[in-house]
């Protein structure tokens, strides 16, 4: 494994995006300067386009044209670090002349040259001190200084000391200064050198506006020494804008006086960048032993075109790889990787997009934040929530009002946040929690913290006790009766991102907890059903050699109320259960693929009904109704079910239980809610005779009527009719 390290934001050394013929075929054209001209060559690029790149690359090139004689001299100036001294063209020329004295190809000539230059740089070093001196720097040293010499004078009979000091010290100079002379000199010794220099100055467009000026003006004011050219990079809008004091036309016009030919960077498709993005991703992921689960490796490639959009320039992916060392070890295994990622280049894209999904949480994921506010809350808003309400029922979803405003930032933002935030995202069974998606508002905000969630498990936890039975059950007997649902719901959850589960030694260790609950009458509705979506989720994760054995355990050995909603699941699937003939799954997609398998654990399961019927406890389970239409549709045994609700409503215990699931006013209240009773007047009849005649006497009034009476013997003859093959 690579340890993990921040990527530099320097130049790149190797050619990660096809650049590097572009710079060689660049770097033999610098050299192609006529031995009278000087000349200043552009290459331009926005921000984070790879300049500087390929700067590096030409000038690793450069050593290599040419031959021994004639091989260019290099000076690489840096404005950055004398851009502010005042002194940039005496630096600029002694840069020049150290770098031809340095040269281990230097001969007499070039020590000649250099020679000239440092004394030409030694006068205007000593001319800068010269108050009203106006050519130094950036304006043309030749001319007659004596011109300016009354302008100065008439300067001095202000009176100021340090005029007139100023004015002494030039008259004194004046015999021994010429420049144009001096000049003349550094041009002929250069000429007669004959090698070529090229002067590379990167990063000019970094610089404040007036120091990009300052930059420009002396390298304008060297720029026609012989065989010199001058190697530029910028952004042109920057410095056109710097050069124009603020006005790019007319800051264009003036650098296009100095640069005499501009090279764009080469532009990068977008198949450049994304494989860009996808080798220094997964270098990333070898650094810091990330591993992409199988949900993940699926939209993998998805994720990176998002990428790709966001990034506008090689920069950016740097950039993003960074942000990724510290956001990818804090909440690996616990928020999926590849929406990680992409919330991570949308986050540094468009920051305030992020503040938003921060502060709004509830616009993107349709939830807030757990524990944030509830309806009870004293400052909540119900002003702002009603609104929020119209806001849902449009067709744009809510997050749209937090997107950039210009069109390309908005297209490649919406693509982001529909790959994040997707509407519907519980919708046709697809739950966030089960690939650890954003759009969960847990795993968003575990995203943000970074760290633990209060009230929340964290995931690698239950992930640890679903490979380990005896940690689950050591922490299911640990929890209290209030908390197991939370447990349970967590576990469900977690369970589709985990990818080492013991599903037989944990079949048996929620078996176990299942019984528990039902000896101490803790097996609630909800509880029984969280038992069973676990236990649904496990024969799912479990291998194909021990998925049927799950199965079966569950069926034979688990209480009533939870093993039917396990069995139903594996019969519709199956097509065993008419009713819902849209259920059905391709064998792949089943719980239990093996026919003979569900028939055999219909027939354990349908005996167990028996055998709680006539013991009399079945008035016992929690979900007895639902128990009921169960063992009357899978067997088609309507006639024994009548049978068996009769014996259950000859107590008053089963009666209330078999009556609770009918609540008054309520608009489930119809016919086909009743297949459960044969005869009405039968059970208004055991509904007066019992002492739960005052608290159902809305239902008698209800069904007791002709109509009603009616109806519902009509529809329990057609159901004693129904066979399984009719």
């Amino acid at each position: 494994m690579i340890a993990p390290a921040y990527m530099s934001d320097r130049p790149a050394e190797s050619d990660a995006l096809g650049r590097d013929k572009f710079a060689k075929s660049l770097a033999k054209a610098l050299l192609s300067v006529s031995a009278g001209d000087g000349m200043v060559v552009g290459i331009e690029g926005g921000w984070g386009s790879g300049k500087s790149t390929v700067i590096g690359f030409v000038k690793k090139e450069l050593p290599n044209v040419g031959d021994y004689i004639s091989k260019p001299i290099v000076v690489d100036f840096n404005p950055w670090m004398v851009s502010n001294t005042g002194a940039l063209v005496d630096i600029l020329v002694t840069q020049i002349a150290t770098a031809i004295n340095f040269d281990p190809r230097s001969s007499e000539k070039a020590i000649k040259a250099g020679e000239k230059l440092f004394g030409y740089v030694g006068l205007i070093k000593h001319l800068k001190h010269l108050k009203y001196l106006k050519y130094v720097p950036g304006v043309a040293f030749a001319g007659n200084l004596a011109e300016d010499v009354a302008e100065i004078a008439s300067d001095a009979a202000g009176g100021a000391k340090d005029a007139h000091d100023a004015l002494e010290d030039l008259r004194k100079l004046l015999p021994t200064i010429d420049l144009a002379k001096r000049k003349a000199e550094v041009v002929e010794a250069l000429r007669d050198l004959d090698r070529p220099i090229v002067v590379i100055v990167d990063d000019v467009d970094r610089l404040p506006a007036e120091e990009i000026r300052t930059v420009v003006q002396a390298i304008k004011a060297v720029a026609d020494f012989p065989r010199t050219t001058y190697l530029l990079a910028y952004d042109r809008d920057v410095v056109a804008t710097a050069l124009g004091n603020g006005k790019a036309e007319a800051g264009l016009s003036y650098l296009e006086k100095i640069v005499q030919v501009a090279y764009p960077i080469p532009p990068l498709f977008e198949y450049q960048l994304r494989n860009f993005v996808d080798r220094q991703l997964k270098a990333l992921f070898s650094s810091i032993a990330v591993e992409l689960r199988d949900y993940e490796t699926a939209v993998y490639q998805k994720a990176i075109r998002h990428l790709t959009r966001l990034a506008r320039h090689p920069r950016d992916v740097v950039r993003l790889m960074n942000r990724l060392m510290l956001s990818l070890p804090a909440i690996q295994n616990e928020v999926n990787i590849t929406d990680v990622i992409v919330f991570e280049a949308l986050s540094q894209r468009f920051p305030d997009l992020r503040e938003s999904v921060h502060r709004h949480p509830a616009d993107f994921t349709g939830q807030a934040f757990r524990g944030d506010f509830g309806f009870d809350d004293e400052d909540f808003d119900w002003k702002e929530w009603a609104s929020q309400e119209v806001e849902r029922k449009s067709d744009q979803p809510l997050w749209t009002k937090h997107l950039p405003h210009s069109e390309p930032d908005r297209t490649a933002a919406t693509k982001a946040c529909i790959f994040l935030f997707p509407e519907g995202s519980r919708k046709h069974g697809h739950v966030p929690e089960d690939e650890l998606h954003l759009v969960d508002p847990d795993r968003l905000a575990r995203y943000f913290r970074m760290t633990s969630l209060e009230s929340v498990p964290e995931v690698n936890d239950i992930h640890e006790k679903l490979a380990n039975p005896e940690a689950l059950a050591e922490a299911l007997a640990d929890t209290e009766d209030a908390e197991l649902a939370f447990l349970l719901e967590w576990i469900y959850n977690y369970l589709p991102s985990c990818q080492l589960v013991d599903a037989k030694g944990c079949t048996a260790t929620l078996i176990d907890c299942a019984l528990r609950s039902e000896s101490i009458a803790e097996l609630t509705v909800e509880l029984a059903e969280l038992f069973a979506k676990v236990q649904a989720r496990l024969i799912r994760k479990a291998s194909s050699d021990i998925r049927v054995w799950c199965f079966q355990q569950a069926i034979s050995r688990m209480p009533l109320s939870i093993s039917e909603k396990v069995l139903l699941e594996a019969a519709a699937e199956q097509g065993k259960w008419a009713v819902r003939p849209e259920m059905i799954k391709v064998p792949e997609a089943q719980l239990i693929q093996q026919g003979e398998a569900v028939d055999a654990a219909i027939s354990t399961w349908t005996e167990k009904v028996r055998h709680n019927v006539a013991e009399g406890t079945m008035f016992r389970e929690s979900r007895m109704n639902s128990i009921l239409y169960r063992f009357a549709q899978l067997n088609f045994a309507y006639r024994e079910t009548y049978e068996a609700v009769a014996k259950i409503c000859a107590t008053d215990e089963g009666l209330r239980q078999f009556l609770a699931p009918h609540v008054k006013d309520s608009p489930f209240n119809k016919v086909d809610s009743f297949t459960l009773v044969e005869d009405v007047t039968l059970l208004v009849d055991r509904i007066r005779a019992s002492t739960l005649m005052e608290e159902y006497s809305w239902l008698i009034n209800l069904i007791a009527t002709p109509d009603w009476t009616r109806a519902i013997k009509q529809q329990s003859e057609q159901l004693k009719g129904l066979t399984r093959g009719g």
